[in-house]
């Protein structure tokens, strides 16, 4: 279950004194250790998102994060689309997102990289990521599980929710909720992007 407690996590890849290790994130929560520790080994906490792992995440920020998942995966660099498919940034990681059908724009050529995102985009947007690393996926979602606030998340977005439910990728918050519109944490889309990445790479 996911906990949303907020405390500063200290590790040894998270205490700036351990074994002389330069600090890789902070402001984490504690349920959130293990996880960020991996997800720190593998390369997926970018600079923008390390100095609070527990804030809210932005579009822009999962964008560098996935595309961080999809090149730690397949040992590639990813290409991005041309700088000028959208007018409000030209940030490559989020044209190598988009060119990877990992995200979308918002319309009138905009991507909107501060908006927050919240529990259902994120499950749609790791799921696109499942998509891309996974070409020959079943994306069968009989037997996912059915959540008691189901009927609050878009319709667009179930089948991504169930799909990563039901592989075990995407908790709920508990009392059988997925809490569809609140608002995703830092740490909470690295945590997934680990799990994604040692499911699907047999670790």
């Amino acid at each position: 279950m996911d906990s949303f407690i907020d405390k500063e996590v200290i590790s040894g890849y998270s205490n700036m004194v351990t074994l002389g290790n330069p600090a890789q994130y902070k402001g984490a929560s504690d349920w959130a250790r293990d996880g960020l520790d991996k997800a720190s080994e593998y390369g997926l906490i970018t600079d923008k998102i390390k100095d609070n792992m527990s804030g809210a995440i932005t579009r822009e920020e999962f964008a560098e994060v996935a595309v961080k998942l999809y090149e730690l995966y397949t040992g590639k660099s990813a290409e991005p689309a041309p700088s000028s498919t959208f007018t409000d940034t030209t940030n490559p990681e989020i044209l190598k997102a988009y060119k990877l059908g990992i995200v979308n724009g918002i319309g009138d050529n905009k991507f909107a990289p501060n908006v927050l995102i919240n529990r259902e985009q994120m499950a749609a947007m790791l799921n696109r990521a499942v998509l891309v690393i996974s070409l020959d996926e079943d994306t069968l979602i009989d037997g996912a599980p059915a959540f008691a606030d189901e009927k609050e998340i878009e319709s667009y977005f179930v089948s991504n929710v169930k799909f990563m439910a039901k592989k075990g990728l995407i908790n709920g918050v508990g009392n059988n909720m997925f809490a569809p519109k609140a608002t995703s944490t830092r740490e909470q889309a690295v945590i997934i992007a680990v799990r994604v990445y040692e499911t699907y790479s047999g670790m």
